[in-house]
């Protein structure tokens, strides 16, 4: 039902109270850094994820190659990923022991009119904020996906926008005509003057001007009043874990301050920029942000052999200079608005590098959907990594369990729920560096990873100097191929044999638990 609702003296609350927001809220699961901090996020695009199988066209958006296709409704909801939780719980664990988190699209209402990007499927141009997205489903099948989740153990991350509502083709922005569409933003006074953004060297440009068409919020104090009663509805009426912010650096810091208050749950935020100086300062403002400096290491020395591993301990060193918290930031190979990793490289190899460093290093890793079937976009076209064709309809992949990839990301994600908690609150130590080889221990771990790739055969080895973190005669296993088994020497010190395959080593002593790594 649309609402008629033009007069600024309605509050948010209001509009809340009589669409989205029912009369008694539900309680809020505690989603903390410190619960967060184990977890591995698995990021779904709900309208690409999986169809409800009582309304499927399998062979829609299926074949990644029809743009007309891909920049409409595919037809995922969230009955659909509530009917395929069992895909979820196997990547992590395939012992159905149940997935740590997943990562949503935005929830909120879209307009519907087409532009020649196609229309906002992705979640990310609203239209009105007091009202669920009926093309994903109804309020109380989402209450129903979150409670799903949460009752197998699953954290759900809801992405949330405040930046910006969504564009309107062909229109002057900021007319009466063109913001009374927006509810509850529906009077000119509430944006910017509109302006694209020319410099991003130019923070206040950044933080004022568009992305892109759409329309920048102000953060003067009426308007930051209504976001914060948004969010803080939102999540307590769907009982969200977590927040996944868009476009923060758009919007001056201190807003984040009370936007992440009133959420009351995990906040993690995106803040496009390669500078861990910069992006590190967001931090101060909320719990986490996406690990993009870490982001662009891991694409450069893992898609590109000549590439001198040196850097990996230059980007470390600059993110705990930068970051207050490192062990919560969100590690990624890829996601939606960056190519796919796989478009950059296919040698596998190099991927599994990737995906361990990833998924073990200090962090929070995230992985997005489709990197464990291999995703790599539409290679019949240029540029056929980057937006829109690296958002995939997972059914192409008939959600197989059988790709390697997928068992590889599992196996590691099965140590993991064995890992201490000191796993997660600990630093890594390099233990070993050269041009082609990154090693590092983590508690009991010792991991390591190079970037040979597979044109190269290899065959070195090396001594890690274990300082005392093993006894002598103790045998480590590596997780991701059971049948290596090296035992620690008289010094304490670790031999191995390096092939160019990524090497997960964990005593075997203290492997134990129901899932029974590499026994049996």
């Amino acid at each position: 039902m649309k609402h008629p609702f033009t007069l600024l003296s309605l509050t948010l609350s209001l509009l809340l109270s009589q669409t989205l927001i029912p009369s008694s809220l539900n309680s809020v699961s505690a989603g903390t850094s410190t619960e967060w901090r184990r977890r591995t996020i698995y990021q779904l695009l709900t309208d690409r994820f999986a169809q409800p199988s009582s309304s499927q066209n399998q062979t829609l958006c299926a074949s990644n190659t029809v743009e007309s296709e891909v920049r409409h409704y595919c037809g995922g909801s969230f009955e659909g990923i509530i009917e395929r939780m069992n895909y979820l719980e196997e990547l992590v664990s395939r012992t159905l022991v149940g997935i740590d988190a997943i990562w949503i699209s935005p929830v909120v209402k879209q307009f519907e009119e087409d532009s020649q990007y196609g229309v906002g499927w992705h979640g990310y141009w609203a239209q009105d904020l007091t009202q669920i997205n009926s093309n994903f489903g109804t309020p109380e099948q989402l209450k129903k996906l979150v409670k799903t989740a949460q009752d197998k153990g699953i954290f759900v991350m809801v992405d949330v926008v405040a930046n910006h509502m969504g564009p309107q083709s062909g229109q002057t922005p900021r007319t009466d005509s063109y913001v009374r569409k927006y509810i509850p933003f529906n009077r000119t006074s509430d944006y910017h003057v509109f302006c694209d953004i020319r410099n991003y060297d130019d923070q206040n440009e950044v933080e004022y001007c568009s992305i892109g068409g759409d329309l920048p919020l102000p953060e003067n104090q009426n308007v930051a009043n209504q976001l914060n009663s948004w969010i803080q509805s939102l999540v307590k009426t769907y009982n969200f874990d977590g927040i996944r912010i868009d476009t923060v650096k758009h919007i001056k810091k201190t807003f984040w301050d009370g936007f992440t208050k009133a959420a009351s749950v995990f906040s993690i935020g995106e803040i496009a920029d390669g500078n861990a100086y910069y992006v590190g300062d967001y931090q101060n403002h909320m719990d986490s942000t996406l690990g993009y400096p870490m982001y662009y290491t891991i694409n450069d020395l893992y898609t590109n052999p000549g590439t001198s591993m040196y850097r990996m301990r230059d980007s470390l060193d600059n993110n705990r200079k930068s970051f207050k918290d490192t062990t919560v930031l969100g590690n990624f190979l890829d996601c939606h608005d960056v190519p796919r990793f796989q478009s950059k490289t296919q040698d596998q190899l190099l991927v599994r590098n990737a995906l361990t460093f990833t998924l073990l290093s200090d962090g929070i890793p995230i992985i997005y959907q489709g990197t464990e079937q291999d995703f790599n976009g539409n290679p019949s076209v240029p540029n056929g990594g980057n937006d829109p064709w690296n958002r995939e309809a997972l059914w192409g992949s008939k959600y197989s369990t059988s790709k390697p990839t997928f068992k590889f990301i599992s196996q590691i994600n099965r140590l993991r729920h064995q890992l201490p908690d000191k796993y997660f609150t600990s630093l890594s130590v390099e233990a070993w560096i050269d041009d082609h080889i990154y090693a590092f221990m983590k508690d009991r771990a010792l991991v390591v990873t190079s970037n040979y790739g597979s044109g190269e055969k290899v065959n070195r080895n090396i001594t890690i100097q274990g300082n005392g973190r093993w006894k002598e005669g103790v045998k480590l296993v590596n997780v991701v191929k059971c049948e290596e088994v090296v035992t620690v020497d008289k010094n304490g010190n670790v031999p191995l044999k390096i092939d160019g395959e990524p090497k997960v080593l964990y005593p075997v002593d203290e492997l134990k638990g129901d899932e029974k790594i590499c026994k049996g």
